[in-house]
């Protein structure tokens, strides 16, 4: 999480590109791009899409930034909001249900005893089973174990209580095993783990802030 003062100088940030400052508002881009890019790569799977999806997202931040309200919530949630709402209406425009996850969960530090590794899943397996989930379910699993978001952000972006994404995590969690091979879920049954570390994202190319 972001230190108390890191979250200060985002309120000034804020503050100033509600004013009309346009430098203010290219600072929170470079400290935020990143995340938003992870995020969209990660649920499109396409490198020149997650760009897409990252550009759009910031450009309604900055058409929406007057209407911010600082609630002292880091402001990764609020863009989050904006890419996953984003993200989520052009896979129904789409209407895709194959390809939009290519990257298997990481674990992080802290991570409840859900996650960690179990040499006997096969990752080929996992990723098959991670696409196969719904949007609800993926989406929880890519905020909590991919970008390492805790509780409180997970819940900001999703719009859902604390204990909501609790059930929504278990329940996903538990979906993902049932789907993996019958071997693997055996082992899963004792372990409750996912595997090894994801593939490295493509960063994205060099893009002008909007």
């Amino acid at each position: 999480m972001c230190s108390p003062g890191l979250h200060r100088d985002e309120k000034t940030l804020v503050e100033l590109a509600q004013q009309g400052d346009s430098a203010a508002f290219g600072e929170i881009y470079d400290r935020q791009v990143s995340t938003v890019y992870r995020y969209a790569y990660t649920l499109l799977g396409n490198r020149s899409e997650a760009e897409d999806l990252t550009a759009e997202a910031f450009l309604h931040a900055l058409q929406a930034i007057r209407r911010y309200r600082w609630t002292g919530r880091p402001l990764s949630s609020w863009l989050l909001t904006i890419a996953r709402n984003l993200g989520i209406n052009q896979l129904r425009r789409k209407q895709r249900t194959k390809e939009i996850l290519r990257l298997v969960p990481v674990t992080t530090p802290g991570d409840p005893p859900e996650l960690g590794s179990a040499p006997d899943v096969n990752i080929q397996e996992c990723r098959r089973a991670i696409l196969s989930l719904d949007p609800v379910d993926r989406n929880v699993i890519i905020l909590r174990f991919v970008l390492g978001l805790d509780y409180p952000q997970v819940a900001q972006v999703l719009g859902k209580s604390v204990n909501n994404v609790r059930v929504m995590q278990y329940r996903a969690l538990r979906r993902l095993r049932e789907k993996l091979a019958p071997a693997a879920s055996a082992d899963l049954a004792s372990k409750t783990s996912l595997g090894s570390a994801a593939p490295r994202i493509p960063a994205p190319r060099a893009a002008r802030h909007p």
